[in-house]
């Protein structure tokens, strides 16, 4: 599985080159947080909480954290800290799934607007692709994030945010070309953008 995402990485930083050159900012290495920070808080609700490899966090730009974590049974999780802060808030879901979870979360950041790619899918730890693809983003106190989910996809590989924040490209390089999906500050998502059909 990690060899698989390697390499889906590899060829969506590829792709994001070609987008940037394109006016469409500079492009944020992703990936999870593998220690789990948590900033000494504990989850104040009771339930299941994610395996290390199903969450990130995240130190914003201006010293804000937020965490997501994706757990069995429920969904995508968020939460996020003040900066100086020492308690984080609530756990609000993004989206609700049954599905199994798959391929970790990933994370980028540009002047406060936050990205996040998740995938969850029947057998994806397993080896199987991706059923449900999530695309989301945070802005402002992060209490709000847009939420798009492209179902039968193989997941986004790679976001790709304008230098101001306004702007967030989600894109996944395939064999039969590039996919992407534009969210604007002022529009939210668009329409997913498919490879033309030779």
């Amino acid at each position: 599985m990690g060899l698989r995402k390697a390499h889906r990485a590899a060829l969506a930083s590829v792709a994001a080159a070609g987008l940037l050159a394109a006016g469409y900012g500079t492009a944020q290495g992703v990936g999870a947080d593998p220690s789990g920070e948590d900033g000494g808080a504990s989850d104040s609700r009771p339930g299941p909480r994610a395996q290390d490899d199903y969450q990130s966090t995240l130190t914003l730009g201006d010293g804000r954290k937020v965490t997501v974590r994706l757990v069995k049974g429920t969904g995508v999780q968020e939460r996020h800290q003040a900066a100086g802060a020492t308690k984080w808030s609530a756990w609000h879901t993004l989206y609700k799934t049954k599905t199994d979870l798959c391929q970790g979360v990933d994370l980028a950041e540009v002047n406060g607007t936050v990205s996040l790619i998740a995938d969850f899918g029947l057998y994806c730890s397993d080896g199987e692709p991706p059923t449900e693809s999530v695309a989301g983003v945070g802005t402002g106190e992060l209490t709000d994030w847009d939420i798009d989910i492209t179902k039968g996809f193989d997941g986004w590989g790679d976001t790709s945010l304008n230098d101001d924040g306004s702007r967030v490209l989600f894109v996944y390089d395939s064999d039969a070309g590039l996919y992407y999906l534009r969210w604007e500050q002022s529009e939210g998502f668009e329409k997913i953008v498919t490879p033309k059909k030779a």
